[in-house]
């Protein structure tokens, strides 16, 4: 099991705990056939997955010419209404979060998700109820790579941060956990690029699949 001092353990959701990349490149190319643009290949939107809408939008669109805001509705009420079609948790997290209740540990979703599309996905596996914390890209802090959402899931589960850490798919997850002074892990998994140097970001732990999470941290 996890080292005995940790008492809570902190998820990243996109490309970390859920594979969100199936609808969230769907989506993409929702927007992008209705603009006329050329689709995206699964390899490359699924190495974006984690960096948000934007990350899309800029593979089609110009920020200085086109209309974000519009593109970035079209693209969330399409989102919105195809986000459970594909998804599914990450092979182990199911397990992980069972041996996490078991042994009365708390865990939480730390995410620059919204609010409204992480609680519909949680929803879809009954995680609403399980999760102690879940804190959110919209829910009035500084996002990631800034330890603000993290530091208020500390405070919110009254854990110390020593005894806390956090899991997470990309650079912003493991720079957010060091400015929060707490240890983190990356998961080689989800969406990193195929151009990442991550063993440079000074993650404590590298691991391949979550059930290495109970004997590497």
């Amino acid at each position: 099991m996890l080292d005995p001092s940790i008492k809570a353990v902190l998820f990243d959701f996109d490309g970390t705990f859920g594979d969100t990349a199936p609808d969230l490149i769907h989506s993409a190319n929702f927007v992008f056939n209705q603009h006329n643009k050329e689709i995206l290949s699964f390899t490359e939107g699924r190495q974006i997955a984690s960096d948000g809408i934007k990350a899309f939008l800029d593979k089609r669109f110009d920020n200085s010419i086109d209309d974000y805001e519009q593109l970035t509705k079209e693209f969330i009420n399409y989102y919105y209404n195809h986000l459970q079609d594909n998804f599914k948790l990450f092979d182990g997290i199911d397990s992980l979060i069972d041996s996490l209740d078991k042994n009365n540990i708390a865990w939480g979703i730390v995410t620059n998700k919204s609010r409204m599309l992480t609680d519909k996905l949680l929803n879809l596996y009954h995680l609403n109820t399980r999760c102690h914390v879940v804190v959110c890209g919209d829910d009035g802090f500084k996002p990631k790579p800034e330890p603000d959402t993290l530091l208020f899931a500390i405070k919110s589960l009254n854990v110390a941060k020593e005894q806390t850490i956090y899991i997470g798919d990309g650079l912003r997850d493991i720079i957010a956990a060091k400015k929060a002074n707490i240890k983190s892990i990356l998961v080689t998994y989800g969406y990193l690029k195929v151009d990442d140097q991550y063993s440079d970001w000074g993650a404590d732990y590298i691991i391949e699949h979550p059930s290495q999470i109970t004997t590497k941290a």
